[in-house]
């Protein structure tokens, strides 16, 4: 874990002048089905001791039809939990739809791509 985290950090000091689309995205994970996801280091913000709140944005890689799906989130970097605040889908034809999202705080598992979010975040949050 400590290995894990250590190399997350390492990568993201590396990785912090990422930019796309004129925001401070950061390019952080790519899942089995292509994916990728980023943070907006910009909207990185300490909510409580814990808590972090921030921007997170996935591109599918298999969608003909969304371009990036956009959700305000916070961290719980003590509990290992997430909550999703807001999410905003960006289609390809130009449109967008927002859901207001009004989650409670879930637990983040071994198996859940919001693992690595978390440990990369809050060990952003320790330098």
């Amino acid at each position: 874990m400590i290995k894990k985290t250590l190399l997350i950090s390492i990568l993201a000091l590396f990785l912090l002048p990422t930019l796309t689309e004129g925001a401070n995205w950061l390019y952080f994970i790519e899942n089995e089905r292509g994916d990728k996801f980023y943070i907006e280091m910009d909207s990185i913000r300490h909510t409580s001791h814990d808590t972090v709140r921030l921007l997170k944005k996935v591109e599918p890689g298999n969608s003909s039809k969304i371009s990036s799906l956009v959700s305000d989130i916070e961290l719980d970097c003590k509990g290992s939990r997430i909550k999703f605040l807001k999410e905003t889908t960006y289609f390809k034809d130009g449109k967008t739809r927002t859901k207001r999202k009004n989650e409670k705080f879930q637990k983040v598992t071994a198996e859940d791509i919001e693992e690595s979010l978390l440990e990369l975040v809050c060990s952003l949050k320790k330098i």
